[in-house]
């Protein structure tokens, strides 16, 4: 009798905690039409902090006068981290798509905005790509990142960890130039893009008075 006590009570604690997990689950970790979860969030603000410190970075590489090998070690930072969001922006879209419940705009929010907050974060989901590709692209077909060339080499490195996929074996400088435009045109795109959402997100809060900041800040 004793070892039956036992294992049914051992099942009611399981039970017990499975189903506490599962509401941990669904309020804290995972998105609901209430807020954002703590996945989505963390995503979110760790991708808003690369991100403002990569175009940062860019903007201040630009902004020096000096050839790109004496900017070696801000160059590799730079490739490192467009790697790193990269690879944050394809977690964040599996996760998005993974989340059924996504947390709606207030009810009260005209339709042209609740059009133009949908246009502008599919906008930011593209340009999230097509930076750190262009990026890629762009050094690739630098000649300085050819074996012979002068006076080194600089090739893609993540972190000195790896070596990233070179896709132009030969250097164009023709084709290196046309990416940098590219790439800078996607880099001023999203840094006004995301003024407009900053301040999107401001209105709503101390203009309207909505929870739509307070939920990618705490959640639920």
């Amino acid at each position: 009798a004793p070892p039956v006590r036992q294992r049914l009570k051992r099942c009611c604690q399981s039970a017990f905690c499975w189903k506490l997990f599962q509401q941990v689950e669904t309020i804290v970790i995972r998105n609901s039409k209430r807020g954002w979860g703590l996945v989505s969030r963390t995503l979110h603000w760790l991708m808003a902090l690369l991100i403002f410190g990569m175009l940062a970075l860019g903007f201040y590489m630009i902004r020096i006068e000096v050839d790109m090998v004496s900017q070696y070690n801000e160059i590799q930072l730079h490739k490192s981290f467009g790697f790193t969001v990269f690879a944050l922006a394809c977690l964040r879209l599996a996760w998005r798509r993974f989340s059924s419940d996504l947390p709606a705009l207030p009810a009260d929010t005209p339709a042209w905005q609740v059009k133009a907050a949908r246009g502008s974060h599919v906008l930011l989901y593209v340009l999230m790509f097509v930076l750190p590709i262009t990026g890629w692209l762009m050094a690739s077909a630098s000649p300085l990142n050819d074996s012979d060339a002068f006076p080194f080499q600089i090739k893609n490195m993540v972190f000195d960890w790896f070596e990233l996929p070179d896709p132009f074996p030969s250097g164009s400088q023709f084709l290196r130039d046309g990416l940098k435009i590219i790439h800078l045109t996607a880099a001023l795109s999203l840094a006004g893009l995301l003024l407009v959402h900053i301040l999107a997100a401001f209105k709503h809060h101390f203009v309207d008075g909505h929870n739509v900041l307070r939920r990618m800040l705490i959640g639920h």
